[in-house]
């Protein structure tokens, strides 16, 4: 089953056969297929539907990007970045992230939509332009009111609806009103209606909408006059923000300032004061559902609503002072993204990194805000700052995209050596020993009297220690006084960050015991993130001295760091554990291993810093393999390694050093959910992602999943991939 990462499609899909046949000729040979056509024609519903019908045809999924979640003063990076979370790709690299896309989609047979592109046409174009380039298995449709303008596009401009108009109005009243019959009246007045809305369908969606309670004659007599003044959409818009109530009204213009979807808690941070007082929120967010203008969706236990662009941009139109509204908005993330890092160590980690990923489009259009206003700068460094803490870069996008925004938001500041400054230049720092190019690091600001600021300016100075100059000793010393202000801080987040490091480097008798204290530690506090990573840290510790025993634990981080979606996390363990089978005496995994491991890092950019303690270690096992193995053998393994694909370059490793539970055919069946679950599982998608593509909680995910552990007779989620690959569900 191909991976991707498609929208739910949240109603039914009516008409536009004609529209989608001769969409899906083109794309036999076009690579570039543009739909057009005016605002509310149906531009990004079509597209979906055309991509999901389309998706099992490519080997590499099916994806989506949305653009409307940029300003339109949102530069090439920016644009590459979101088509690259579009993707799932996951950049720890120092290219540029259009050279990142470009290398992804070189040689993948994939389909990707990218909507929302008219405010970005001359950008779009560019990096479109490029990945089609040195794509030729690359489909790319987009969604927008004009023409990107490059060579090679085909342009569909998606027309009002005709006779199908009448059939998507009776379709949407029968779905709120069930036992609704129409009569030939009916049928008559509902043809006129949709005349009268010029086919439109978002039109037609919310006059669908106010059909609830007023009849289809009633509704036409009250629209009459307006439309001798407004076009069909603009009349059904207008209509429908006469007929909301003064509360709703203002919802509908504060909801504009938001990026992407949004919950009831940011909904009532953002939008209410005197005018609008937060117990009225929810009815008032209830009322716009009602109505057609939001979307809602259950996702991770909270619903989520989401504005289409159109109503959004006629909400913008009515702000009364959106520089308020826009200021409360950064506050609201701002505290959001503070939260997540001061609260970081503990059962709450992954819940953070799930709230991250669903609320970062909001939390970088603060910051974006924050940086094109005057005085607001140091809010952006904040909110940089915040998100490296709360490992959100590891997981999400990348460390090269946290990067740029720290340096940005650096840049944009004053030189003043606060303890802010001095956190984001540590971090700065820090982040680019781990992208493997500690060029980009500047100076660091020392002794600002601040126990977070001089504890994260040690912390840097003890990683390039540790990773660029081997300097054992000044690792040791740093880390020790790091994790010492942190503790007098309470940053319990930051003290066992520091302790790990120190546990993985001191190297003395005390290295066992403290690794098990880190590991115990994390298992007390139900701390899963920092779990992965002090397993981890233990199975490191027993690479030479003894590896079997490494194998057991690294197999263990491996799995955790997979479940979470950590690709940095899984590149590293992966690497590590091709180092421990080798020491071990199991070759040919080893190299196979040592394969996939290159593959991943190539992939997302990761590199090992020479000639560092990592480098070091990887050339002793490198050099080892080719001796036991010979260099032929070696390397044919090596390739066999970075052709398998990561789930099961996974599976493998789960496997390795220690005998498995069958996976024989199971004996009961997996039920439908159950089979899908498994599939998408099999195609490497985490729990948030099956989450969202099957439109429930990751909690019923998780539970989708025990329940298929049980059945196949398997202990974990690369062995169910490896079940799913070998017998299929």
């Amino acid at each position: 089953m191909a991976g991707g990462s498609l929208p739910t499609e949240i109603s039914s899909f009516v008409g536009r056969r004609d529209d989608l046949a001769a969409m899906r000729r083109l794309l036999t040979s076009a690579h570039l297929l543009t739909v057009t056509g005016v605002g509310g024609v149906g531009k990004t519903r079509v597209s979906l539907r055309l991509a999901h019908e389309l998706r099992r045809s490519f080997a590499d999924g099916a994806w989506w990007a949305d653009l409307s979640t940029l300003n339109r003063n949102a530069d090439a990076q920016q644009v590459c970045e979101t088509i690259a979370k579009g993707l799932g790709v996951h950049d720890h690299s120092t290219r540029t992230t259009l050279e990142v896309l470009v290398d992804h989609v070189r040689n993948r047979r994939l389909l990707l939509v990218l909507d929302n592109c008219e405010h970005l046409v001359d950008t779009v174009g560019d990096v479109v332009r490029a990945m089609l380039s040195v794509a030729p298995e690359l489909r790319v449709i987009a969604t927008s009111r004009q023409p990107l303008g490059i060579a090679g596009e085909h342009v569909v401009e998606l027309r009002p609806l005709a006779a199908e108009a009448v059939n998507l109005l009776m379709d949407r009243v029968q779905a709120a009103m069930p036992d609704f019959t129409p009569s030939t009246g009916d049928r008559d007045t509902a043809l006129r209606l949709c005349q009268r809305l010029e086919g439109l369908p978002l039109a037609i969606e919310l006059a669908a909408a106010q059909l609830r309670s007023i009849g289809m004659a009633t509704l036409l007599e009250r629209l009459d006059d307006r439309f001798k003044l407004l076009n069909g959409l603009a009349a059904a818009l207008d209509w429908s923000y006469q007929l909301c109530t003064e509360h709703q009204r203002l919802l509908w213009a504060r909801l504009s300032v938001f990026a992407g979807d949004l919950d009831l808690a940011a909904a009532e941070q953002v939008c209410a004061d005197d005018r609008l007082p937060r117990e009225d929120v929810l009815a008032a967010l209830a009322g716009l559902a009602e109505q057609s203008l939001l979307t809602s969706e259950h996702r991770g236990g909270r619903v989520r609503y989401r504005m289409l662009e159109t109503i959004r941009e006629y909400g913008t139109q009515r702000l009364d002072d959106p520089e308020r509204v826009r200021q409360r908005h950064r506050d609201y993330f701002q505290r959001l993204a503070h939260d997540a890092a001061t609260s970081w160590f503990g059962p709450d980690e992954l819940r953070w990194l799930e709230r991250i990923r669903a609320e970062l489009p909001n939390v970088l259009a603060s910051m974006d805000w924050s940086l094109r206003t005057p005085g607001e700068s140091s809010a952006a460094l904040d909110m940089a700052v915040s998100l490296l803490r709360s490992h959100c870069w590891y997981v999400v996008g990348g460390l090269a995209e946290g990067l740029r925004w720290l340096r940005i938001s650096l840049a944009s500041g004053e030189p003043q050596p606060t303890p802010l400054r001095a956190i984001g230049l540590a971090w700065a720092s820090m982040t680019a020993v781990f992208l493997g190019d500690p060029t980009l690091s500047t100076e660091l600001i020392p002794d600002t009297g601040d126990d977070i600021a001089d504890a994260t300016t040690l912390q840097a100075k003890g990683i390039r220690a540790w990773i660029v100059e081997a300097d054992n000793a000044a690792v040791v010393r740093n880390l020790t006084r790091a994790r010492d202000l942190f503790e007098r801080a309470g940053a319990d987040g930051d003290v066992f960050a520091a302790d790990m490091w120190l546990a993985y480097n001191s190297g003395d008798g005390n290295a066992e015991a403290n690794c098990r204290e880190l590991v115990a530690r994390a298992e007390r506090l139900q701390a899963d993130y920092s779990l992965a990573n002090a397993t981890w840290a233990f199975g490191a510790h027993f690479v030479r001295r003894d590896p079997e025993r490494a194998i057991t634990l690294i197999e263990e981080a491996l799995r955790r760091f997979q479940a979470i979606d950590d690709m940095w996390g899984c590149g590293w363990t992966m690497e590590t554990l091709s180092w421990a089978c080798a020491a071990a005496g199991h070759h040919d995994r080893a190299a196979l291993l040592m394969g996939a491991s290159a593959k991943l890092w190539s992939d997302i950019g990761l590199r090992l810093y020479e000639p560092g303690p990592f480098a070091m270690g990887h050339e002793a096992a490198a050099g080892l393999l080719r001796t036991a193995l010979g260099e032929r053998t070696f390397e044919a393994a090596m390739a066999e390694g970075a052709a398998i694909g990561f789930a099961r370059a996974v599976a493998i490793g789960a496997r390795a050093g220690r005998p498995m539970r069958s996976v024989a055919p199971p004996s009961s069946e997996l039920t439908a959910r159950e089979r899908e679950v498994a599939e998408l599982v099999a195609a490497g998608l985490t729990n948030p992602q099956i989450a969202a593509k099957l439109f429930v909680g990751a909690r019923t995910v998780q539970t989708h999943l025990r329940s298929i552990m049980n059945k196949l007779g398997v202990n974990n989620r690369t062995q169910v991939a490896a079940h799913i690959t070998q017998h299929g569900a």
